[in-house]
């Protein structure tokens, strides 16, 4: 977020209150495995350990999910173009290929001359935590604006 060549001048990331969530259920799973741990040390048998691996698993499967789908997802825009981090890859666009940009059901869509969409969910709404409008707004400004901060 700084104005030196090849950084990204906004960059928005998904909501605070989905990214909360990402750390908080993940979080509460892993101390619930860790409990289920301490119960098989106290008591070793087979099923409570089977229990507390159960546990683990989930806790690092939620995890996991929660990072793929929300912590990685991002929007960079910089000087050398558009990085769109979604969780079934990243798109990396240059400003010049960009014709149009428009508010989709799942975030900004942007259109190069060829037709070819690529969306950026970090600016959907249910990712947003904000006003989805507002974000597109502040997304439409940095080209003219130049560098900011994002969310």
């Amino acid at each position: 977020m700084s104005d030196r060549s090849g950084a990204p001048w906004v960059v928005w990331r998904v909501g605070v209150a989905a990214r909360a969530a990402g750390f908080l259920l993940p979080a509460v799973l892993g101390v619930k495995a860790l409990v289920g741990w301490a119960g098989w040390v106290a008591s070793p048998e087979v099923a409570t350990a089977r229990s507390a691996g159960l546990g683990s698993g989930l806790a690092v499967g939620v995890r996991s999910f929660f990072w793929w789908s929300i912590h990685r997802v991002r929007l960079e825009v910089g000087p050398d173009g558009i990085v769109a981090v979604n969780p079934w890859g990243t798109h990396r666009l240059r400003l010049d290929e960009v014709a149009s940009v428009r508010l989709g059901a799942w975030g900004a869509e942007f259109h190069d001359g060829n037709g070819f969409k690529t969306t950026a969910y970090a600016l959907s709404e249910p990712a947003s935590g904000t006003s989805q409008v507002r974000r597109f707004a502040e997304l439409r400004a940095v080209p003219e604006t130049g560098p900011g901060t994002g969310d």
